[in-house]
C-alpha cells in the first residue's frame, strides 16, 4: 500500500497534458552607427594673413629754397599750413632794390628805342631825297658820256674830253649806290632791331626780378604740417639749400612688401585691417606695382580708412587658398594615399574619394565631391563602406 502512494504522484506527472513549447527569439540584426552629417558646399577656403607695413605720409616733401638771403622769420614745425603759404620768409630789401634797377633799365631800353625810331623816320626823306638826286645826276652824266662818244666818232670832241665825261659818270655812278645803300640799311633798321633786343632783354630781367622777390618766401607746395624747419632765423640759405619739411601727415599711406604670388592674388575688393598700438583701422588697395624690386617683394600700398600715425604697423588680410567643394578638415579622411569622405546613402555609409586641395584653419577644400552632399562628421573611428548607420540631430 505505501509503494502505490509512493508512485502515484508519478502517474499524475505522466499523464498530464504538456504545455506548448515557446519558439527561440530572432537572431539580433547588424548594429547602426549614430552619425552626424554636415553639407557639402561650393566656396573659396581663405586664411588671415599677417605681415609688417610702414605708414608714411601720403605727401611727403623736402622743399628748396629757389634764391640765397638771409632769413628774417619762419613758422614753427607742427604747423599747419595750405598750398602756397609762407613757411619760411627772406630779407625782402635785395630783392625789392634788384627789381627797382631792372624796371629802371627797362625804361632806358625803351626811351633809347623810341628815340632811334624817331630818327628813323626823319632820315629816311633826307636819304630818299639823295637818292633822287643822285639818280638825276646819274642819268645826265650817262646822257654826257653817251653824247661825247657819238661826238668823238664824228670828230668833233677830243679823246681826252671823253675821258673827263667817263669819270664823271662814274662818280655819279658810285655815288647813287651810296645813296641806295645808306636807304638800304635805314630799312632794314639794323640799329633799331638791336635796341628792340635790349628791350626785350630788360623785360626778362623785371621777370626775373619779380620771380625772385616772390621767392624770397619759400612756400608750401601743398596743404599738410610742417614736420620740422632746417634753418633758424639769421642764417643765411642758399639756393637749392632745404628749407622744411612738409607732410600731409592727416592722410596715411601705408605700404606693404609681399611675394609676387601673394600679391597677386589682392585686389580692390580684399578687406584689410591695420592695427597700431592696440588700434584697429579698416584700409582699402591704393596701388601696387606691377614688378618686384631688388629684394624680390612687390609694394603694396594701402589707404586707412582712419586715423592712425605715423610708423610700423601690422596688416591683416583674408589670402585666397583654394576654390572647391568645402567640408570641416576633420570630415576628410586619408587611406591608400589619398583623401576620402564618407556620404550617408539610403542608412549605410558610402565612401567617396576625393582629392585634398588645401587645408587651413578647420577648415578643407576638396575636389570630386558634389556640392550640396551630406558628408559624416565626425568621423566615427572604424567606420568602413558599406556600414549601417543612422543620422542624428
Amino acid at each position: 500500500m505505501r509503494r502505490a502512494l509512493l508512485l502515484l504522484p508519478l502517474l499524475l506527472f505522466a499523464c498530464a497534458p504538456k504545455r506548448a513549447e515557446t519558439p527561440p527569439p530572432p537572431a539580433p540584426g547588424p548594429l547602426r552607427v549614430q552619425v552626424r552629417t554636415v553639407e557639402a558646399r561650393q566656396g573659396v577656403l581663405e586664411r588671415e594673413a599677417k605681415a609688417s607695413a610702414t605708414l608714411q605720409a601720403e605727401k611727403d616733401s623736402l622743399v628748396a629754397a629757389g634764391v640765397p638771403g638771409r632769413v628774417v622769420r619762419t613758422l614753427s614745425p607742427g604747423a599747419r599750413v595750405g598750398p602756397g603759404e609762407g613757411v619760411v620768409f627772406l630779407d625782402p630789401a635785395p630783392f625789392e632794390e634788384a627789381l627797382a634797377q631792372a624796371r629802371l633799365g627797362l625804361r632806358q631800353a625803351e626811351a633809347n628805342l623810341a628815340r632811334a625810331r624817331s630818327q628813323l623816320l626823319g632820315s629816311r626823306a633826307g636819304l630818299e631825297a639823295q637818292l633822287r638826286a643822285a639818280e638825276a645826276q646819274l642819268q645826265a652824266a650817262e646822257r654826257r658820256y653817251q653824247e661825247g662818244k657819238a661826238l668823238l666818232e664824228a670828230g668833233a670832241l677830243a679823246p681826252l674830253d671823253l675821258k673827263g665825261l667817263e669819270a664823271q659818270y662814274q662818280q655819279a655812278q658810285s655815288a647813287y649806290e651810296s645813296a641806295r645803300e645808306a636807304l638800304d640799311r635805314l630799312e632794314r633798321a639794323e640799329d633799331v632791331r638791336l635796341l628792340e633786343l635790349q628791350v626785350e632783354a630788360a623785360r626778362l630781367q623785371v621777370r626775373q626780378a619779380e620771380r625772385n622777390l616772390k621767392e624770397s618766401v619759400v612756400r608750401a607746395p601743398f596743404a599738410g604740417e610742417v614736420v620740422e624747419v632746417f634753418v633758424k632765423e639769421g642764417e643765411f640759405l642758399g639756393t637749392g639749400s632745404r628749407a622744411f619739411r612738409l607732410a600731409t601727415t592727416d592722410r596715411l599711406l601705408a605700404k606693404v612688401y609681399l611675394p609676387p604670388e601673394e600679391a597677386a592674388r589682392l585686389t580692390r575688393e580684399t578687406p584689410f585691417l591695420l592695427r597700431q598700438s592696440g588700434r584697429e583701422v579698416g584700409a582699402t588697395l591704393f596701388r601696387k606695382t606691377d614688378l618686384p624690386g631688388q629684394n624680390r617683394l612687390v609694394e603694396v600700398v594701402l589707404r586707412p580708412e582712419g586715423p592712425l600715425t605715423p610708423g610700423p604697423a601690422e596688416v591683416r588680410f583674408r589670402e585666397r587658398v583654394a576654390e572647391g567643394v568645402l567640408l570641416p578638415a576633420g570630415a576628410v579622411a586619408t587611406g591608400d594615399g589619398q583623401g576620402v569622405v564618407y556620404a550617408v546613402s539610403g542608412s549605410q555609409a558610402r565612401r567617396i574619394p576625393v582629392r585634398l586641395l588645401a587645408q587651413e584653419g578647420g577648415q578643407a577644400a576638396v575636389e570630386g565631391l558634389a556640392p550640396g552632399t551630406p558628408v559624416i562628421y565626425p568621423l566615427p573611428e572604424g567606420l568602413r563602406d558599406g556600414d549601417p548607420v543612422e543620422v542624428v540631430r
